[in-house]
């Protein structure tokens, strides 16, 4: 007989226990930063990626295919590795529409628009503010213990992210005083990406995360749905495509979105909010490489030296105590 959980009324088939009071062991963490690494990676060609794109598509044609894109993957996902389908407290359910236009909805809107003005590097530059954003809502909203080392790795990151503003590429990569609109579209993703990092914590203690992963983001491409329905000038665009296009958008959905939430949710699951946001700071090291390899944007030494001081403050904010982040 199935027995249900007395706070949510699931029943506890649904739930993925683990082992709370034995937390994870060393080869649990070492295999949660390579996913976290792999999705710095993904999502620092995602800038690349979205600006080709941006020269055969309209910025909400971009946003349209990418979200509602990742959504159909999410949902062909569940349906081969398992029960589509799980029992969802309303409240809960209310929560993952929420975070699913945050997470989908209005990052991919403010990439694919700050992106018209801005170029590859810079807009990746932005990104690392983050781990800023999160570690305060976290600590209001979560009541999140941020500790000193935490805290020095946090600044040890920024001040890499700073030097490789000021001086990491070529090509503009720096804020000139007409890109400020931009930037400041642009800085509405990593606010967002925040908020739906922050709030999608809680969910995990009760939801495995491919399906926190899934419905969320299923939520916010359900939102753009309507435009492939009634845009016909947007349709015509998309049937242009050719072969070279179709797997750049392969590219911004499934590895960038499916793939990468996934390991997100993964690390999010194991690690703290700030210690999972701070490997945002790694995706300008590999975007301002992306731009560089596929775009020709030769970046500085600075960029290698900024690059290196990210690196070492992503590994002071990861180790040094293996206490887990508390709901």
């Amino acid at each position: 007989m199935r027995t249900a959980s007395p706070a949510t009324n699931i029943p506890a088939t649904t739930i993925e226990h683990h082992d709370e009071d034995r937390g994870p062991t060393t080869r649990d963490l070492v295999i949660v930063h390579a996913g976290l690494l792999i999705v710095a990676i993904l999502w620092g060609g995602n800038f690349t990626a979205l600006k080709h794109l941006l020269s055969v598509l309209e910025p909400m044609d971009i946003v349209v295919i990418r979200s509602v894109g990742a959504g159909l993957f999410y949902g062909l996902f569940l349906i081969v590795t398992g029960k589509p389908l799980i029992q969802v407290a309303r409240r809960d359910a209310r929560r993952m529409i929420f975070i699913g236009v945050l997470g989908i909805s209005v990052m991919s809107i403010a990439m694919a628009y700050g992106l018209t003005e801005l170029n590859a590097g810079l807009a990746s530059l932005l990104v690392t503010s983050n781990p800023i954003f999160t570690a305060i809502i976290s600590r209001i909203l979560l009541s999140e213990h941020l500790t000193r080392r935490k805290i020095a790795g946090i600044l040890v990151a920024f001040a890499g992210f700073l030097l490789v503003l000021q001086f990491g590429a070529s090509g503009g990569a720096q804020l000139e005083s007409d890109q400020i609109r931009a930037a400041l579209i642009v800085l509405c993703a990593p606010l967002a990406w925040a908020f739906y990092t922050v709030l999608s914590k809680p969910l995990l203690a009760t939801y495995p995360p491919k399906y926190v992963a899934s419905y969320t983001t299923m939520a916010g491409g359900a939102v753009f749905i309507p435009f492939l329905i009634f845009d016909a000038p947007m349709r015509d665009r998309l049937a242009g495509l050719d072969t070279v296009d179709w797997l750049t958008v392969l590219y911004v959905s499934l590895l960038a979105i499916v793939v990468a939430y996934l390991l997100w949710y993964w690390g999010l699951r194991v690690l703290t909010a700030s210690q999972t946001s701070v490997y945002t700071y790694l995706v300008p090291v590999f975007g301002v490489l992306a731009s560089w390899i596929v775009l020709g944007d030769a970046p500085a030494i600075f960029a290698l030296v900024g690059g290196a001081v990210i690196v070492l403050g992503v590994v002071l904010t990861n180790t040094g105590g293996r206490r887990r982040g508390t709901v």
